[in-house]
Order: structure tokens, then sequence, then C-alpha cells
């Protein structure tokens, strides 16, 4: 008897379920999820205490940029001088990490595609809108509470 190589879904599923490692190096607390695939962590229990995600000018007016906040994927977009609007990264279609672009965010698993003012379901299979967080300008500073 002779066996075949395992499927591409075995494969996958290993890989998966061992975890994978992988390195971030930047000079701005903001972050390219880029190329991201599987589940996030299980959402982080916090106190609701805003954290600092980044400093506003590494966010342009009409721009948006990837973030983290108290260890979740945080999505960030500035509409305007005194405007940011805050979105988990999480996709809520798989749950893939998606990512900010300048014109949308986009989930580089399924290509599912939301709308930067208000996290809405723009294209592709996601059923729901991405959840919103509490975010505001803090001085030089976008926080962000989860």
């Amino acid at each position: 008897m002779t066996s075949s190589p395992p499927s591409r879904r075995t494969i996958l599923t290993v890989t998966t379920a061992a975890g994978t490692v992988g390195a971030l190096t930047a000079c701005s607390p903001f972050q390219d999820f880029t190329g991201a695939q599987g589940a996030p962590a299980a959402p982080v229990a916090t106190d609701g205490t805003p954290t600092r995600v980044g400093k506003l000018s590494d966010v342009p007016v009409g721009g948006s940029a990837n973030g983290e906040a108290a260890g979740q994927k945080i999505l960030v977009y500035r509409p305007d001088e005194t405007t940011v609007l805050a979105y988990s990264a999480a996709c809520t279609h798989q749950g893939c990490a998606v990512n900010a672009t300048d014109s949308e965010f986009v989930c580089p698993c399924h290509n599912s595609t939301f709308a930067l003012d208000d996290g809405t379901v723009t294209g592709g299979p996601a059923p729901a809108p991405l959840p919103r967080f509490a975010a505001a300008i803090d001085g030089d500073w976008i926080t962000v509470t989860v």
C-alpha cells in the first residue's frame, strides 16, 4: 500500500493548530498586518482604560493604520483633523487580521473589504461590520479603549 502526501487542508490545519511565530519590527507603534492569516488570539480582558496606540502624526488626515491596544489588533482611521475612529482588526468572516489601506480595510484571507468611516462590509464574504472601539485624540497621541 502506498501513502499519498498530506492534503493542503491537512497541512494548514496542522500549521494553524501548532501556531506560528512572527516578529514585528517598526519604528512606529502602528503595524502592517499584510499577509497575516489565521484566527487572532482570544480577546484580552481590559479594564476599559484608554491605551495610547500611536502618535497622531503617524496617521495623516484621510489615512488609516494598523495598531494594537491592550493586546488586541486594531485599525485606526482619521477622517479629519479632530476625529479618529478605531475598529477591531479581526475579520468578521473567519477572524483573519484585517489591514488598513488608503481607501478601505482589507482582509487578505478571503478579500472581505470594509468602509473606513463606519466599518461596514463593502465586499466579500464577511457577514457583519467590524466592531468599533472608543477612540480619541489626546494631545499628540491617539488613544483607544477596548
